[in-house]
């Protein structure tokens, strides 16, 4: 019997390729910097979190990096994918555990929880100065490639057994969750890697779709 569910965010519950790449953008970071930072990453020059750091350094102006305020304007818009909402509430009145683990940034994983009563949420975050500016130090929760660290983590905490859980995603950086998972659903997927080793696919991007496979 399933009595958990661990979401993905961007791409699964919310319009967004990336809350990194938000930021890039509305920061106006350099975009060759970024890449070599990411490559740093991948070739495990560089941890996450060093990742993070370096990549937060991209955002200064005029050799300041931005406050509180600003990252929370470029992170304010949240668009739900189709049926999210009626997916969640639809979940929450069959007393399911929900859970969301992303990579992403957690102001915006938080704002994205409270609309829909996900209160149980692991992602990335930032330092702060006295004055609300980003010190250029970060809050390191969720490993792109290593979210089998919070499953493991949730599974002990919440006393869950791998066969309760659900887990849905749309990337090959989902599929740690997935092998900790007694079922796994690809929800439009990005990557033909994370469609191969989930229980099933759904290309309909609506996350309603995701209800066929889970018994109320």
């Amino acid at each position: 019997m399933y009595s958990a569910i661990v979401f993905d965010l961007d791409g699964v519950l919310i319009e967004s390729h990336s809350s990194w790449e938000r930021l890039h953008e509305y920061f106006g970071a350099d975009e060759e910097k970024r890449k070599e930072n990411m490559r740093r990453y991948f070739s495990k020059e560089i941890d996450y979190g060093q990742w993070i750091r370096e990549d937060i350094s991209l955002w200064k102006r005029e050799g300041s990096l931005p406050h509180k305020m600003e990252v929370e304007k470029a992170l304010e818009e949240l668009i739900f994918i189709d049926g999210a909402r009626e997916c969640i509430k639809i979940l929450k009145e069959n007393n399911f555990n929900l859970f969301i683990i992303s990579a992403g940034i957690d102001l915006l994983a938080q704002n994205a929880g409270r609309a829909l009563g996900i209160d149980k949420i692991w992602a990335n975050g930032f330092q702060y100065e006295e004055n609300g500016f980003l010190s250029g130090q970060d809050i390191w929760r969720v490993d792109l490639l290593r979210k089998d660290i919070v499953m493991n983590y949730i599974i002990g905490e919440y006393r869950l057994k791998k066969e309760e859980i659900i887990s849905v995603g749309d990337s090959k950086y989902d599929i740690p969750m997935f092998d900790l998972s007694g079922f796994s659903i690809a929800f439009d997927p990005k990557d033909d890697e994370v469609a191969n080793r989930a229980n099933v696919t759904i290309h309909e991007r609506n996350l309603l779709r995701i209800l066929d496979y889970i018994k109320l």
